[in-house]
């Protein structure tokens, strides 16, 4: 699904992969954040956001994304291609995530996609080949 300048795809059952370009819009933070609720499983969220370039988000985006998070009980987010700048708005939005929306947050990054596809099915993602799902007594990172 093409939301802005992004696709959103599911991998059923678990899996949210976000390919992520350029700005991030209100209405596309939203967006991401519906499709997360939508397809997680056992309260666990699993997402692998695929990073092309720079990426910028504001904060009524980023307040947007907090709010759709609001009631997730914990989202896992494997992080390919990002920029030191990119990564620095990611840890923003996890640490708001865990203080505002009262969500885990898990998050990691990858330098490619296989190495963020094996980290989500070591954390329980069956579409990322975990034989059942996901391991509630990991901890946040």
């Amino acid at each position: 699904m093409r939301v802005g300048a992004h696709d959103i795809e599911v991998e059923t059952p678990d899996l949210v992969v976000l390919c992520i370009r350029g700005e991030v819009l209100t209405a596309d933070a939203q967006a991401f954040g519906t499709a997360m609720k939508a397809h997680a499983r056992g309260g666990t969220a699993f997402m692998l956001s695929i990073i092309e370039g720079e990426i910028a988000m504001s904060s009524t985006s980023r307040k947007a994304l907090i709010e759709a998070m609001r009631g997730l009980p914990r989202l896992v987010n494997a992080v390919v291609g990002a920029s030191f700048g990119s990564r620095v708005l990611a840890q923003l939005v996890a640490t708001a995530a865990r203080v505002l929306a009262r969500t885990g947050f898990d998050l990691a990054f990858f330098d490619d996609e296989p190495s963020a596809r094996a980290w989500l099915r070591a954390r329980g993602c069956v579409a990322c080949g975990a034989p059942s799902g996901p391991d509630s007594s990991s901890g946040l990172s």
